[in-house]
């Protein structure tokens, strides 16, 4: 027999269960109504496409090759002494006939006055001979005249002169052509020219370059070579991607054995200086142009089980289609393909996991 509070407790118990059993089902029930229906949910790739066209295909030997200057030399001394003022700076544009670099010249102002005066001397004692000996109706051939000047010295004070005048040149280093200084060897080796230092004979202090015009040089694969000639149009890009205009100049007689490549000299206006020396740059050389129904991205172009194929952009949808390449560079492709023509637009990146059919996000290419 059950005790008056085992009742009580047995009589809460059947009024709060079906109560907890009520507000259990209401929140089953709510997180079934706030949890996503994942299957029904369609998940679409973003698809980058672009618009192909019907434009030519154009074909193009391409090489790399090294920016070289039209001169180059090295300035360099030929006299030691000390510094008296130079314009040695890197950077520094030149004009042909500028004075680079000046010696402390007293030494040889003084050896030039006293070769000058030895010359005078022995000009003057020549003359009165040769006077004496037209006074005296004595012929004066060449060959006396010779001896009379060797006699009397003038021809050794002639050449000490000439040496005098030629050494008090080096006194000065002068630029033998326009164009602007580089100082890289010398700063390699942390060495700087100031007034007053003392700099040896044979010292290099830059290399002037003039590259006002430049050329590349070119190497090509002997199955290509042939239809190269001087005169032809190359398109030079540096690595900024900023294209200028060249010309062959020359196309090299031999194939290297090795490498069986042939060297073109391209040669390209750089009145700005924007190709600089040592810069790699592409070269190009427009041959011939090809023309199909479609030209479209080489990047639109997919192999699957053997077979290309490109996805074409219905609306939002993409479809598989096989195609047969026409003619291709390293930029375009040609195809004739009843289903595509011209204004159409393909896939070209983030296309590689689609599949036919399949729903995409189409983003256009720039």
């Amino acid at each position: 027999m059950l005790k008056p509070e085992s009742k009580t407790i047995k009589g809460i118990l059947l009024l709060v269960l079906p109560a907890v059993l009520l507000m259990t089902a209401c929140k089953s029930q709510e997180e079934e109504a706030d949890r996503p229906d994942t299957e029904s949910v369609e998940i679409r790739p973003e698809v980058v496409f672009t618009e192909v066209d019907g434009e030519p295909l154009r074909f193009y030997i391409e090489s790399r090759g090294v920016v070289e200057p039209i001169r180059r030399a090295n300035i360099t001394t030929r006299i030691s002494g000390f510094v008296e003022e130079h314009q040695i700076q890197e950077g520094a544009r030149v004009q042909k006939g500028d004075t680079l670099l000046k010696f402390v010249d007293e030494e040889a102002k003084y050896d030039l006055q006293q070769a000058y005066n030895q010359y005078l001397k022995a000009k003057n004692e020549f003359d009165v001979q040769v006077r004496g000996r037209e006074a005296l109706s004595i012929q004066n051939s060449k060959d006396q005249q010779e001896l009379t000047r060797i006699n009397t010295g003038l021809a050794e004070a002639e050449v000490a002169y000439e040496r005098a005048q030629l050494n008090y040149s080096y006194t000065s280093v002068i630029a033998p052509f326009s164009g602007i200084l580089s100082l890289r060897e010398l700063m390699n080796n942390r060495s700087y020219v100031s007034a007053g230092s003392y700099i040896g004979s044979g010292q290099q202090l830059g290399t002037l370059i003039d590259a006002s015009v430049v050329r590349v040089r070119l190497d090509v694969l002997e199955s290509e070579i042939d239809v190269l000639r001087p005169g032809m149009m190359v398109d030079l890009i540096d690595p900024s991607g900023e294209s200028f205009e060249g010309r062959i100049i020359s196309v090299s007689p031999e194939v290297d054995p090795g490498t069986k490549t042939g060297q073109v000299l391209v040669e390209a206006q750089n009145s700005q200086g924007n190709l600089k020396t040592g810069m790699t740059v592409e070269g190009r050389v427009f041959v011939r142009s090809q023309q199909a129904k479609v030209r479209m991205p080489r990047e639109a172009l997919l192999e699957r089980d053997g077979r290309t194929l490109v996805f074409k952009l219905n609306r939002d949808e993409v479809q598989w289609i096989y195609v047969t390449p026409v003619a291709m560079n390293t930029e375009f492709v040609l195809i004739d393909n009843e289903e595509i023509a011209p204004g159409d637009t393909l896939a070209v990146d983030q296309h590689f996991s689609i599949s036919h059919q399949q729903k995409v996000v189409p983003l256009m290419a720039n």
